[in-house]
């Protein structure tokens, strides 16, 4: 049965802001609604480009949800890109409110709240928590917490996902000068990650998520299912868009049009045949497929040198062995395949087949996959007017917060 109260996620890409509204069934993502709005670019240099023309966007787009389901959306979290990413592995423990130990969602909170506590400098801030397990007394573990039953403490092991300090500030008042009350950001590459484990009982733990955007392009690093690193190449699809447009002379808007229509093609009963005959403009597939191609090599050159000396804690590692898999909308041109089978030592790329109701294409995954990390990890909702509990004397505390050891 669909829940009374959907979830509203708010997707900001580098090209675009996209907006679902959705639940799940078993595990399986539901999709009531979906809108989508572009413009040239949202986020450049670790920046938002222009806050106010975002937030005019985000509050129009808003609106006409309100207007489409009749009611204002409460449930809003908000999908973001993992700017200067820095993940921390860490676990936490603190003992239960009630006197006889039953967990109460306040628990819950307290042990969050210890790792919201934590810091890893200036130049990052937390952004995100992605829960591991909890445990309680006897050495029982749960995925999710475990509200109700009797131990004397809990313990929760986690990973902390920090981002850029500028930029998420940034975001997070660009929502407070609008008044959005977002509950929750999640990061983009996470819910997909978690996406992909829920629905690929099979897939490996560990591998490389290529998010290929408009203006950005991430070489996120997968481990145990959870993200804990990214690199950033500003490039992504608008970049070809323009040098299509550069090399034929063409406005950008058709130089798109002509990019998403054929894309490349090395079919031999098309490959030196025109796709566009006009007096003013003659374009051959093979012209097109030259372009396209010379921006792919430079791009892939970039990738392959990224990925041999990738770091993960100060350590450089060489991934260019590890599984690639595409997502993001600048990987539905035509032809990807062959143009990315140069990656890495040549295994080319996978996209992932996601099974949803309501189906939508691998453009809107980051939605999708922040619609799955808001019911897979649901925020326990407290009323704390109604608690009348005294704390017990504390349980000394064994805490730890380490770097991620890979």
């Amino acid at each position: 049965m669909i829940q009374e109260q959907p979830t509203l996620i708010i997707d900001i890409g580098t090209g675009s802001i996209k907006m679902m509204v959705g639940t799940e069934i078993s595990s399986r993502p539901v999709i009531l609604h979906f809108v989508q709005s572009e413009y040239r670019q949202i986020i450049s240099q670790e920046k938002l480009v222009d806050p106010t023309k975002t937030a005019q966007l985000i509050k129009k787009m808003l609106r006409d949800i309100d207007v489409h389901f009749g009611e204002k959306m409460r449930n809003i979290q908000v999908v973001i890109p993992p700017m200067n990413l820095e993940v921390f592995h860490g676990e936490k423990r603190t003992n239960v409110i009630d006197p006889n130990g039953v967990i109460h969602p306040m628990d819950i909170h307290n042990v969050y709240q210890m790792f919201f506590k934590e810091s890893a400098g200036t130049n990052v801030t937390q952004a995100s928590l992605v829960p591991v397990s909890y445990q309680i007394n006897g050495g029982i573990i749960s995925v999710n917490p475990p509200i109700g039953e009797i131990t004397n403490n809990i313990v929760l092991q986690a990973f902390v996902q920090f981002v850029q300090t500028a930029f998420f500030n940034e975001v997070v008042n660009m929502f407070k000068l609008i008044e959005v009350p977002v509950r929750r950001y999640i990061l983009d590459g996470q819910g997909i990650a978690d996406m992909i484990e829920t629905q690929h009982k099979d897939f490996p733990m560990a591998y490389v998520l290529i998010d290929h955007g408009a203006n950005q392009t991430y070489l996120h690093l997968i481990s145990q299912h959870k993200l804990i690193r990214s690199v950033l190449i500003e490039s992504g699809g608008e970049q070809l868009t323009a040098l299509i447009a550069n090399r034929f002379n063409l406005p950008e808007a058709e130089a798109r049009q002509i990019k998403e229509k054929f894309g490349y093609d090395t079919r031999a009963s098309i490959y030196d045949g025109w796709i566009v005959n006009q007096p003013d403009l003659k374009i051959k597939q093979s012209q097109l497929n030259a372009v396209i191609k010379e921006y792919y090599d430079h791009l892939l050159d970039d990738m392959n040198l990224l990925l041999k000396e990738y770091q993960v804690d100060g350590n450089k590692m060489d991934l260019t062995d590890m599984k690639f898999v595409l997502v993001g909308g600048g990987g539905n041109l035509i032809g990807m395949q062959e143009l990315l089978s140069g990656l890495g030592q040549g295994q080319g790329v996978e996209k992932p087949w996601i099974k949803t109701v309501g189906a939508r294409n691998i453009q809107v995954l980051s939605s999708i996959g922040g619609l799955r990390f808001a019911h897979r990890y649901k925020i326990v909702d407290d009323d704390r007017q109604n608690i009348r509990l005294t704390r017990q004397t504390p349980h000394p505390n064994r805490r730890q917060f380490n770097d991620y050891d890979e």
